[in-house]
């Protein structure tokens, strides 16, 4: 008869295995990771440092715009009417859409 996943020799043989023989690929892949990881944050932290100045620079040119008289408008306004991509939305359109077309005359 077969001994289960959770009986103790079979979770002892699990864990030694993990312990020795997988160790090192997970130990190298978390490795990986973690340069990968630094080397994102790296790039993240550059890239806030740009930005602030670009922003630091863009208060500057704001304030003269300002005392120039005029006014950047950054914010756009956003349309929120319309159908929406939900599957509920798609059937409805498609029921729209078929009622228009079965309008006939029958006699």
């Amino acid at each position: 008869m077969a001994k289960s996943l959770r009986s103790k020799s079979k979770l002892q043989a699990k864990s030694v295995k993990r312990k020795g023989e997988f160790a090192k690929y997970v130990d190298e892949r978390s490795k990986r990771i973690a340069d990968r990881l630094a080397k994102e944050t790296a790039k993240q932290e550059a890239e806030k440092k740009k930005n602030k100045q670009e922003d630091g620079q863009e208060t500057m040119d704001l304030d003269k715009a300002a005392e120039d008289g005029e006014e950047k408008t950054h914010n756009k306004k956003v349309s929120t009417s319309g159908w929406r991509d939900s599957n509920s939305q798609r059937y409805k359109q498609r029921q729209l859409k078929n009622k228009s077309k079965k309008k006939t005359l029958k006699f």
